[in-house]
């Protein structure tokens, strides 16, 4: 039965910092977010997120894309989405896969709800109830970077997290030191995985890989610019150590590129980002073709996040090294528009539990954000 979208909303969510902290390249005082709310003819609701530049995929959503899904039937998904392309034909890799991303994970979590299933169950079941999390942080401090570091790790494995990401790329010195901290911290045999934020260099990467041999680290996640595909081609070949990257890609197109010329061992394609769940089911079928393994970047507020934990129960278990994949990435730092609407819960086995109610797994109400809310906003 039919399911048409009659009413989306926009809620543009802001929270300011405790500090302003950040990565080696960008320092920020507020989260921000725009969630999406979609509602159904028969009285469903789904939601979706786009985290990056709210302000200006709200414009989009508002003025262009959002009027021209108005009756699109929620239970046909694909064909609900695919039209919105066509309207991104001069912005093929920017602001307007951004946007479609927010509406197309809200029409997957409302078909999920009109259908009485899981997201994971809509795109062909899902292959594992847990997926392994990695705590990805703490964010960087101006003066001093990682005055956070020992603390965080410290309470990161009191929760039971067995995987860890550092933000790096302040200098050799500083970094080999942070990493050596942490391998010292979590133990010789948990995953300890090291992210650059595009602030490096071909020369410095290797350079750090070298000196860090001994630490074993599971990948090096985007050490220079992202669209500098013959420094990550040049890097693939000589690193003893996966480079992974991929948040910054919109559309499979991008990802064809880098994965053409093997300029990445791990691709890691943001679904809030990269044009939603249809878009990131192609991006992983492509990286199964390379044999490269396909592991979400995963930020934002919680709708990105139970999204994400759908998705990638789904995807096939690929071997990389000591380590199988995919992971589930879990910001430990600050951030109260994800834990306003979902909590991170740890099991015994360093793992997270994927929600198994319709949809995304868990109902969201605006009651749990109210507070964060700036801007809102209704197309009918």
């Amino acid at each position: 039965m039919a399911s048409s979208i009659s009413k989306i909303e926009g809620f543009s969510l802001s929270c300011d910092m405790p500090t302003p902290v950040g990565n080696a390249r960008v320092i920020f005082d507020k989260r921000t977010a725009l969630l999406i709310r979609i509602t159904t003819s028969d009285g469903h609701v789904g939601w979706g997120e786009c985290w990056a530049y709210p302000a200006a995929i709200a414009a989009i959503i508002r003025t262009t894309l959002g009027p021209s899904m108005i009756g699109r039937d929620v239970t046909e998904p694909v064909a609900a989405i695919a039209p919105l392309f066509a309207a991104a034909a001069q912005d093929r890799r920017g602001l307007h896969h951004m946007a479609i991303s927010a509406l197309d994970i809200s029409v997957w979590d409302a078909y999920g709800q009109a259908s009485g299933r899981s997201i994971a169950s809509l795109l062909g079941g899902a292959r594992r109830k847990s997926i392994p999390a990695y705590a990805s942080g703490p964010l960087l401090h101006p003066d001093e970077p990682f005055a956070d570091l020992e603390p965080t790790l410290k309470d990161c494995l009191a929760q039971g997290f067995r995987a860890f990401k550092l933000r790096i790329g302040i200098d050799r010195e500083s970094d080999l030191a942070a990493l050596r901290m942490a391998r010292r911290l979590i133990g010789p045999d948990a995953l300890l995985a090291a992210d650059m934020n595009e602030a490096g260099t071909v020369k410095e990467a290797i350079g750090l890989i070298d000196d860090a041999a001994d630490l074993r680290l599971a990948w090096l996640e985007e050490p220079v610019p992202h669209d500098n595909i013959p420094a990550y081609v040049q890097m693939a070949a000589h690193l003893p150590v996966p480079l992974s990257g991929g948040e910054s890609f919109y559309g499979l197109g991008a990802f064809r590129d880098v994965l053409a010329k093997g300029g990445l061992d791990l691709i890691q394609p943001d679904l809030a980002l990269c044009g939603g769940i249809n878009e990131a089911r192609k991006i992983a079928a492509l990286g199964e073709a390379f044999g490269v393994p396909t592991m979400l970047h995963v930020w934002g507020a919680g709708v990105n996040y139970l999204a994400a934990l759908q998705f990638s129960a789904t995807l096939p278990p690929q071997r990389m090294g000591c380590f199988t994949y995919p992971l589930h990435e879990i910001d430990v730092s600050y951030n109260p528009l994800r834990s306003a609407i979902v909590g991170i819960e740890i099991d015994a086995d360093g793992c997270v539990t994927v929600p198994d109610g319709p949809g995304l797994g868990l109902k969201i109400n605006t009651a749990q954000f109210e507070s964060f809310v700036v801007d809102r906003w209704t197309i009918e």
